[in-house]
């Protein structure tokens, strides 16, 4: 048994998978709903609203939203964009946790994340202690524990003496309640690039065997591409983001190179 935290994890590696044909990124929600032990009010049955949002090769993003979270927030979830830029989806008691996204002709190489938030509800019968910073959801607002107290409605406390509004971080790792996973993903349109420039190498060696390779333009492309390849596989396996991005941007350039 552990404190309660959000997670992405399977057996201590992300869980996102992309399909063998390229078609689709699979991730599971492993959050420890059922057997954590604490703080209070964190037991299975106080979460029932999560947000998973999907940031794309393109940074444009695409969200997983349970139905609360459209309802409190009509203007940011239309009903007519439904499919378009979110999808509904189940609390977790009653999901199986796993998540497919299809990639569509929009979509682009890159790297790609999973962001995933849950908060379990505020409780009249809970004592929070502020020392162990729980958050809360109340009627589609967030708010965290500044004073500890019991049966304190947060959205009651206009003096904010026992709670505080709380936002959303860009850093997952602030709190228990979110986690985010990235991945690579190339096979779109790069591994394609990939191979053609392979072959249009081979095809300038076969022509002119004893020639220079500094003269076949097209191995040079492909020995480029290899070598930021590799380069940005390094970066991702020691979570360097930021140069992955980089050699991300690169690739794509490559590929743009007649």
């Amino acid at each position: 048994m552990s404190n309660f935290k959000a997670s992405l994890l399977v057996d201590g590696c992300s869980s996102i998978e992309v399909s063998c044909d390229c078609k689709k990124i699979t991730f599971q929600d492993t959050s420890n709903y059922a057997t954590n032990d604490g703080p209070a009010g964190h037991e299975s049955d106080d979460f029932t609203s999560r947000t998973i949002t999907i940031t794309r090769g393109d940074g444009s993003v695409f969200y997983l939203i349970t139905e609360d979270v459209r309802n409190n927030n009509p203007a940011l979830y239309p009903l007519d964009k439904q499919g378009i830029t979110y999808n509904i989806i189940l609390p977790h008691s009653v999901s199986n946790n796993k998540f497919t996204y299809n990639f569509t002709a929009a979509d682009e190489d890159g790297i790609w994340s999973v962001n995933l938030c849950t908060y379990p509800n505020w409780r009249g019968d809970v004592y929070y202690q502020a020392f162990v910073k729980p958050i809360v959801l109340r009627n589609g607002k967030l708010y965290k524990c500044i004073v500890s107290s019991t049966g304190v409605d947060p959205e009651q406390d206009l003096t904010n003496t026992y709670w505080e509004l709380y936002t959303e971080t860009d850093d997952c790792g602030t709190t228990r309640y979110c986690t985010n996973q990235k991945i690579v993903i190339l096979c779109i349109d790069i591994m394609n690039c990939y191979r053609q420039a392979v072959a249009d190498a081979f095809c300038g060696i076969q022509k002119a065997p004893c020639t220079s390779l500094c003269e076949n333009k097209e191995f040079n492309k492909a020995m480029k591409m290899r070598v930021v390849m590799d380069g940005l596989e390094f970066a991702a396996c020691g979570f360097d983001w930021t140069n992955a991005q980089k050699h991300m941007d690169i690739l794509k350039t490559l590929c743009c190179c007649s």
